[in-house]
């Protein structure tokens, strides 16, 4: 009787469609760093996270230091320190034998550098981790920096020189970071000159500069038991000695002539970058910034950007626009597409277009509250997986990050509105502080379309300044190469 009955509720309350299902709310609560956040050896951090799924452990050791370290004569010996604490063997292994050890433990291992710091990875199988670790742990206190690795990362840096103007897109973005960031740490390349002196003492200085305890901030999850862990990990780093505290990366302030810049290339389309310096990340105008980029060109396919210039005009595969608010020095906004010579200054027109109507015309309810939906929906993904979860607070922690970022971060994008939208486009969007970066062929692309829809006259006129050719750069030396000299018209 009670079966019977129960049946009848649930045919009488179901809904007679499945669309018409009504779910609730779904509301993401995102972790917080305390919460994961722990000390060991002399006040090392480390985030940790318990995760039993599978018989795995994953760990990263992340060192605060990188190439602003190092001045220009030394263009990449960071990065090359870097990989070669992995391939370079240890004082009492050879590079061979350690490759074969971890080979053995079934564990992989890497090192590399971003500019700001030097990461190291280690993934293991939870029942040889201690084996693993050992190992790992030796690579980093002790690196053998091998002279036959030394000589291989040289000539394969050389090597990957030599490629640097094979790529009209290798060019652009070479060229993008110059003229954004000049001769700093964040605009600069390693050339032969810096790369030929690096020799084994070079290496070891660096190495201690960076990699000691106290630059180190470890995430570990996986399979064990976390105060265990914690245990092992004290006493494993226990005798590792400190050294000097890498500082924060200097603020990098862009400095740039406003204009157009191009690079000739005989290419059937031209690469494009218009830029201009923007916000830092504490700015209070940051969601704003954010919610008005996604509607631009940052929001894919439902972007105006996106939509003008591929899906209405055709006029690119891929069009559209980036936001990015500095942590040390300025933020950047973007757009970028490719697009055939006779169509570059078209494509532009209609981006300077869409930035015209962004900054005079109130954005709709609909597009307002797409742009918020789907960034609020993108926090999840953050934290998909407890090693993510991890990254997040290592990068925060490393670059100083309002506690309290992640918790008010839903409500701070809730907030913003259509007037807000408006008010930061104007405060970010100003052709006239604006530069414009072109890679092909300029004779093509200066006249403009066929039907006289736009010429680069046109975009030079909303952008002011002038026309100046940037030489394709000897891709060993990165100088002007003695045939060339800058030409401003």
């Amino acid at each position: 009787m009670f079966t019977t009955t129960l049946l009848i509720a649930l045919i009488v309350t179901a809904p007679s469609s499945p669309y018409d299902i009504v779910f609730p709310e779904f509301v993401f609560t995102p972790p917080t760093a305390s919460s994961f956040r722990e000390t060991v050896s002399e006040n090392t951090t480390v985030f940790i996270a318990e995760d039993r799924e599978l018989p795995l452990i994953s760990m990263v050791a992340t060192f605060r230091g990188g190439s602003y370290l190092v001045p220009n004569s030394q263009a990449g010996l960071v990065s090359m320190m870097a990989s070669l604490v992995r391939s370079g063997g240890t004082e009492t292994m050879s590079a061979e034998d350690v490759d074969e050890q971890f080979a053995f433990l079934a564990a992989n291992s890497s090192v590399g550098s971003d500019g700001a710091t030097v990461v190291a990875t280690l993934n293991s199988l939870s029942s040889n981790f201690e084996e693993s670790f050992d190992l790992f742990l030796d690579m980093l206190q002790h690196p053998g920096f091998q002279e036959s690795r030394v000589a291989l990362a040289k000539d394969s840096a050389v090597e990957d020189m030599k490629q640097r103007n094979d790529e009209p897109s290798s060019i652009l973005g070479r060229e993008n970071s110059r003229l954004l960031f000049g001769n700093s740490y964040l605009g600069r390349n390693s050339t032969v000159s810096s790369i030929e002196p690096i020799d084994t003492k070079s290496l070891q200085e660096i190495h201690a500069k960076i990699i000691n305890p106290s630059n180190l901030i470890i995430s570990i999850s996986g399979d064990f038991e976390k105060d265990e862990m914690l245990a092992f990990l004290s006493e494993k780093l226990n005798n590792w000695s400190r050294g000097d505290v890498s500082l924060d990366p200097p603020g990098v302030s862009s400095e740039y002539t406003p204009g157009i810049y191009y690079v000739e290339q005989d290419v059937p389309q031209g690469g494009v970058r218009i830029c201009i310096r923007s916000m830092r990340r504490g700015d209070k105008d940051v969601a704003a910034a954010h919610i008005m980029n996604y509607i631009l060109g940052g929001g894919g396919f439902s972007s105006r950007i996106t939509q003008k210039v591929r899906s209405d005009e055709g006029l690119a595969y891929s069009a559209g626009s980036m936001f990015s608010p500095g942590i040390f020095g300025d933020g950047i906004w973007g757009a970028g597409y490719e697009s055939k010579s006779s169509t570059v200054a078209l494509a532009a027109k209609l981006i300077f277009d869409e930035i015209d109507r962004i900054k005079t015309i109130l954005v709709s309810d609909e597009d307002l509250a797409l742009a918020k939906s789907a960034t609020i929906e993108t926090l999840p993904s953050e934290f998909n997986s407890k090693a993510d979860t991890l990254s997040v607070f290592v990068s925060d922690a490393l670059t100083n990050q309002d506690p309290q970022y992640w918790e008010t971060y839903r409500d701070k994008i809730s907030a913003v509105t259509k007037e807000d939208v408006l008010r930061v486009a104007n405060r970010i969007l100003k052709p006239e502080e604006m530069y414009m970066l072109v890679v092909g062929n300029w004779d093509e692309i200066e006249v403009g379309d066929a039907d006289g829809r736009a010429s680069m006259e046109d975009i030079l006129a909303i952008i002011g300044g002038s026309f100046t050719e940037l030489p394709v750069l000897d891709p060993l030396t990165l100088e002007l190469p003695s045939e060339q000299s800058l030409k401003t018209n």
